[in-house]
């Protein structure tokens, strides 16, 4: 019996060393993603954090928008100091063939703590959550640039012009779609090319952000081969991206 319960004393230690191996690779693999992370997010640029993003989470933020984060958290929280020793959690699942890990807990910098949970598909970041009492609710006060939405627009209306409804309507967030459909963008992208004629050019003409509304507005000039038009395209921002939520045509 008492070799038994050697044997099983053995056993109970491998187990329990074991386990310590699993923690001591987890908080080491944490850290690591959250410290990759906080890099990127530290260091300005945002391309740098863009470059860890799921093909689908690029789809829903903005570098502009996501440059003023990136400042705001650096402004308010300071350098990366690394994760609580005792409150973080990561763990990795299998979900249709794909390496779901998460990373999850409180991360500590030189002027305070954030709860931070990083959620990666196969390397790829698909979900990140920064909270903090450092960081204000109001911390969005405008795009760090306007370039982005003055192609869009002007994208938009080169598609709207060209007779493209579909292209142009892809563009559109799901609101302005609703208030208007498909058929009524293609009736009024018809009319208003055989008004005006062939598109010749878009040229960027002023713009105006309210902080209140958060509502970028684009004004252009487009030169057609019958008429000149002075469109407006608006954007609205919501979350870490600038939406097209209405546009106006009227001619010069």
């Amino acid at each position: 019996m008492k070799k038994v319960l050697m044997v099983l004393g053995i056993v109970f230690l491998v187990v329990i060393a074991g386990i310590a191996a699993i923690m001591i690779w987890a908080g080491a693999s944490g850290s690591a993603i959250q410290e990759r992370f906080f890099s990127a997010v530290l260091s300005g640029d945002p391309g740098q954090v863009t470059a860890m993003f799921h093909p689908a989470l690029r789809e829903e933020v903005d570098e502009p928008v996501l440059a003023t984060w990136m400042a705001v958290v650096k402004t308010n929280l300071g350098g990366y100091q690394g994760l609580s020793k005792t409150d973080f959690n990561t763990s990795t699942k299998y979900e249709d063939g794909q390496k779901i890990t998460e990373s999850s807990g409180m991360v500590n910098f030189q002027k305070g703590q954030a709860h931070a949970e990083l959620v990666f598909r196969d390397g790829k970041l698909v979900k990140f959550l920064v909270k903090s009492d450092k960081l204000p609710d109001d911390w969005f006060t405008g795009p760090a640039g306007t370039e982005l939405y003055r192609q869009r627009g002007k994208e938009f209306l080169t598609r709207f012009m060209s007779n493209q409804p579909d292209a142009a309507f892809s563009m559109m967030h799901p609101a302005l779609k609703e208030k208007m459909p498909l058929d009524q963008l293609t009736k009024l992208v018809v009319d208003n090319c055989a008004k005006a004629g062939k598109l010749r050019a878009v040229t960027y003409q002023s713009e105006n952000y309210d902080p209140k509304k958060q509502i970028l507005e684009v004004r252009y000039t487009l030169e057609c081969e019958n008429a000149g038009v002075k469109p407006l395209v608006k954007f609205e921002f919501a979350g870490l991206k600038g939406h097209l939520v209405a546009f106006n045509l009227s001619e010069d």
